[in-house]
This record gives C-alpha cells, structure tokens and sequence, in this order.
C-alpha cells in the first residue's frame, strides 16, 4: 500500500512540475512579441557628490537649479533644505526648520506663482512602531529667504496613512496623495484654513480616489514599484500634473484647474523611468521635460547619484484599465489583475509543489523496499504458497488426512486423526492419527486393526508389547505411518522403502509426517537405495504420552528416526 501512495505521489508531482513548465512557457513572451516597454535610461543632467544628499526624496527645479530635501532621517545635518546649481554644486547655505524641526520629509511642491516653496512633512511607514496622530505641512520663500512655516494637519478620524506626493492647487490648497500599496491611492486636502505654528491640527477631509494603471515596467522592487506613488509634480502654467512610482511617471491633462478631477477621472500618458529607487519628480521650469534623482542609501558608495530628464510620452503604449464597454468590475475575474510577474510566481510555486511531492514519492518508495516484510496475521497462506486448512495445515493434508490439524475423520476421529490417503475413515474412529492403509501383502506392520479402529498408522503389533513385527514380508512399513508399539518395539528393517505416487510418501503420515506421496514433493531415495539400519545405536529418549510416569522412553532407531517418524 505504501509503495501504491508513493507512485501516485511521484504521478502528482511530476504532473504538477509538467504545468509549471508549461505555464511558464505560455507565461514568457513568443519570440518577436513586444514585452513590457523599455524604460529609456534618461539624460544625465548632473551628479550629486555632496554626502549630506544620499536620502533624496522630494526635489524642485528653478531657473537656476534645483531644490532638494531627504527624506525622513536622524543626522541633524541632512534636515536641511538644500540649493543647488545646475550642476548639482550646493548654491548657498541650507535652510534650516524651525522649533525641533520634520519629523518625516517626503515630498516639495511650488505655489502656482511660483513664489512659495511647499514641504510635506507626510511620511509615515507602516512599519513603524509608532504611527502619527498628525502630520504637518512646512511653507517658505522659494529663494530661501526665511525660516520655513509649520501647519499641524490630521487625517480624518485620525487614522494614519503613508503620503510621499505634494501638489498644490490653484486656490493655494494643498492636495495630499498617499501612497499605495494595495488598493486605491487616496486624496486629502484641509477642510478649514491653515494655522501657522505649533497649533493644535486643521482636520483634513478626503477629496478623492484613483488607481493608476498597472504597468510591466522592470524595476527591482517589482509589484511594489510599480505601485507606490512616491512624488509629483505641476507645470508652471497648470495645464499638467504627474505622478511618479519607483517605475514609471504618469502624466495627467488639467482642465479649469480641476486637479482632483484630472487624477480620479483622466487617463494618464505613461513614460518608464530608469532610477531604480526614485522617489523625487519636478518638471522644468518650461515644462518640457521630467526630472528625477533616486533614494541613494540603497546604492552602493561607488555608484553615483545623478539627476536624470526625461521626455514626457505621448502615447499609452502600457497596459491600461478597459476601455467602456469592457468587462463590468463585477464580472471581473481575479485572474485580470494578475501582473506577468505574479503569473510567473504562481507557476513557479506549483512547480515547486510538484517537485517537493516527486522528491516524497521517491523516498516513499526508496523507504517501503528497504522495510522488512510484516508478517500479517490474518494471512493463512503458507510460506511455500500452499494455502493452509482450517486447523493449520494444508489444504491437502487435510484432504488425505493423517497429519496434525487434518480434517477428522467420520466417526469422530481423536487428536487429528483422518482418513488416510485414497481411503475413508475406519468405523471406530482412527486413534492419533490413524486410519485404514491398504493391507501389505503379507499382513505385516501396518495392517489394519481388527474392528476396524487403526492405532497409530495401522496394524496393532503381538500382545504383550515390544515384540517386533515379523520378519516375513520383509518389507517395511511406509514413513509416515502409525505410532510405534507401546511396548517400544521396532519393525522390521529389511526391504525397501515404497515409493508413494509422484516419489513421496503415502498417506496417512504422523505428527509432522511426509506429505504422503504428493505430487511435486518427491523426496530424493538415499544411496544405494536401502534405508539404514539403526540397531546397535543408542537409543535417543522421547516424550511418551502413554507412559505419564515415564516421561523419556526408548525409541526405536537411534537418536534420528526416519523423516516424518520423530515426534
């Protein structure tokens, strides 16, 4: 049974690793197919060698240059706001926060004029041991000229979230975007006017949702690169905005101003991006082009940190939600979300399954062959095959009778007894084994008994015990046959011994006797073809049941009798 359960394991798992690699196959891209598109690698516009500016998380280009900040850190020298020239030099001296300064730094925006410089002080991993109660917003002169403004705002309810992109309306709200990383990206904006200063916080009040379409951009961070808005960005005139993840920029058309409305509503123009670990976007200061830096504390000490440009793309050439018409949200199966990437993990994992079950079959089988048989105790078969009878012998020697266990004999035979071979039962009942032989010729030893009872093989020896049969006839009588004469007398020894049918013995065989002539268990004759003589040995001692005060006698022929004669 256990070699059955392992095959099967092996059938199941070698099916299992058999779709796996077929659903991967089907999985990877036919040869000539357009794969995801190729993120352009981007134009160096300068490099960053300043070891303050390894945490980039929010960044803004002016005329002359850019604006950066880190993001959430403890080193007190990078809670700065940093200026820099075109070629990424430090232009002045940074600007420091007032009171004790961010908390969490993710995020730089500017005012529609231009002139104010806004800091979302937003981040809030979910990771951390303590979440916010409120976050804050920061606001100074886009030249630096004064210290930046704190305003205390909360979520609703005062449920925390992780926000990383800033955008600023053009009534001068701020609008929040959190970041996603399952589920729909929400939008917070305040509900009153902002406070200045360390005030108790203005309550936020959400203004919309949206997902943003599911892309094959490669990133490192996979799914969750692809996913988890990390900055954004306004033309100066207003007419656009754009969204970044660690993979891809997406880019939205504004009307009337109505930002909310262009992110829950507009169908954005997707262009990959080459920094693995971007979290920092900002148009030009015409527009034209897209700027990003990378998050450097996951870059190596060599590798350099650059500000990369990008040219918007025109076209939505990446996987996008249905067009109307397309399949109903509810009717959607959950199979339409899956990325090529999850697909391939999935594949992979039943795969892996498959193999684990092949490897467990194996040993199954390894381990069920090398275990010793278990001997079952409802098997009644014997051990060369032949199929045992009810009393524990085989089903022939029960047939012929005359071995221990056989069938009883008519007339209710005692201690095993039955009908020898090819005759039936005596009419007295046969005694230990006994039962009507076929008479020698010369009505020796092994005749039957007078009355028909057999005692013990057949014919009862003289009175008076421990006579020995007469020689007359010379021949001796079959192995196998009646019990010895109580009186430990010995047959006769000369003459051969007869051949049963088939080279065995006959039947009517004792306790543990020959098999009586069967076919197919032919015993090899002896040399010379005579039996040996065993007069003058010793005689062994065995257990006599008819002597109870004499637990050893004499028995006839030595310490070995003849095969199928000990007791």
């Amino acid at each position: 049974m256990r070699r059955v359960v392992s095959s099967v394991t092996v059938a199941l798992g070698l099916l299992g690793a058999t779709v796996a690699l077929a659903g991967v196959a089907a999985a990877a891209p036919a040869p000539g197919a357009s794969g995801p598109p190729a993120a352009n690698p981007g134009q160096k516009r300068c490099t960053i060698t300043d070891e303050r500016l390894r945490e980039l998380s929010g960044l803004v280009a002016t005329k002359t240059g850019f604006i950066v900040i880190n993001d959430g850190t403890e080193v007190a020298a990078r809670k700065r706001i940093f200026f820099l020239d075109s070629k990424c030099k430090i232009a002045k001296e940074p600007v420091r926060y007032s009171g004790q300064g961010p908390s969490d730094t993710e995020d730089l925006a500017l005012s529609k004029d231009g002139k104010t410089l806004w800091i979302a002080d937003t981040g809030d991993n979910p990771d951390s041991k303590e979440r916010r109660s409120r976050i804050a917003l920061w606001s100074m002169p886009v030249a630096g000229s004064r210290l930046p403004t704190l305003h205390r705002l909360s979520y609703p309810e005062s449920k925390p979230h992780d926000a990383e992109a800033l955008l600023i309306g053009d009534d001068g709200k701020p609008l929040i975007i959190t970041k996603v990383t399952s589920g729909k990206a929400e939008i917070y904006t305040p509900s009153a006017a902002l406070k200045s200063g360390d005030t108790d916080p203005v309550p936020l009040q959400k203004a919309g949702e949206f997902t943003l379409p599911k892309t094959q951009t490669e990133n490192p961070l996979n799914t969750f690169g692809r996913i988890a808005i990390t900055g954004a960005s306004r033309t100066v005139d207003g007419s656009r905005v754009v969204l970044r993840t660690y993979a891809d920029a997406f880019e939205f058309d504004v009307t009337d101003g109505d930002i909310v409305a262009a992110l829950t509503t507009g169908k954005p123009r997707v262009t990959p991006l080459a920094d693995p670990f971007g979290e920092a976007i900002s148009y030009t200061s015409d527009g034209k082009s897209f700027l990003t830096v990378s998050d450097a504390a996951r870059f190596t000490e060599d590798e350099p940190l650059d500000i990369l440009s990008y040219t918007p793309s025109t076209s939505t050439a990446v996987p996008l939600a249905p067009e109307e018409g397309g399949k109903p949200a509810a009717s959607k199966s959950w199979t339409d979300g899956l990325s090529l990437d999850d697909i391939t993990y999935m594949v992979g994992a039943v795969g892996l399954i498959g193999l684990l079950l092949v490897a467990a079959g194996i040993f199954g089988i390894v381990r069920a062959r090398r275990r010793p048989p278990t001997a079952d105790p409802s098997d009644t078969s014997d051990p060369d095959d032949d199929p045992l009878g009810p009393r524990g012998g085989r089903a022939d020697d029960d047939r012929r009778g005359g071995v221990y266990g056989g069938g009883a004999p008519a007339g209710g035979a005692v201690y095993g007894g039955g009908a020898g071979r090819g005759g039936p039962a005596s009419a007295g009942g046969a005694v230990y084994g006994g039962g009507p032989r076929p008479a020698p010729a010369d009505g020796g030893y092994g005749a039957p008994a007078p009355g028909g009872a057999g005692v013990y093989g057949g014919g009862r020896p003289p009175a008076g015990g421990g006579g020995r049969p007469p020689v007359s006839g010379g021949a001796r009588p079959p192995v196998g046959g009646g019990r010895p004469p109580a009186g430990g007398g010995r047959p006769h020894g000369g003459g051969g011994r007869p051949q049963g049918a088939g080279g065995g013995r006959p039947g009517g065989g004792v306790y543990g006797g020959g098999d009586g002539g069967q076919p197919g268990r032919a015993e090899p004759p002896r040399r010379g073809g005579q039996e040996p003589d065993y007069r003058g040995q010793r005689p062994a001692r065995r257990r006599d049941d008819d002597a109870p005060n004499d637990p050893y006698r004499q028995y006839p022929g030595g310490g070995r009798g003849h095969r199928g004669d000990r007791y």
